[in-house]
């Protein structure tokens, strides 16, 4: 049963995905996709934070399908090669710095919450 909702969820979160980030323009920032990825990152800190069940399937297979580590080289590089390297460093940037930010704030909120 666990093999079978690990596959859903990672179906379901990765067309989740697809559509809040389809056709974001290759020259500006992937606004989109930095939204999914820190949103992705707050979700996965809440969760582990809360110490909730169903990590492996939840985590894993949801957030994990949900954020994209691959969307963000693909787009960095896309900027890179049409000469928007500033756009490039600043998303860069910005998933790092937000992304990290996300997952302290979702672990200090799961934390409160399992307390």
């Amino acid at each position: 049963m666990t093999a079978v909702a690990f596959v859903l969820v990672a179906v379901v979160a990765t067309l989740l995905r697809v559509f809040a980030t389809s056709g974001q323009p290759a020259t500006v920032l992937p606004w989109r996709t930095l939204a999914v990825n820190v949103t992705g990152s707050a979700l996965l800190g809440l969760w582990v934070g809360a110490g909730w069940s169903n990590q492996i399937v939840i985590t894993v297979a949801g957030l994990g399908s949900f954020t994209t580590f691959s969307t963000v080289a693909a787009e960095s590089a896309a900027l890179l090669d049409n000469r928007a390297r500033s756009t490039a460093v600043a998303y860069l940037g910005l998933t790092l710095i937000l992304g990290v930010a996300a997952a302290l704030l979702g672990l200090e909120v799961g934390d409160v919450i399992d307390a």
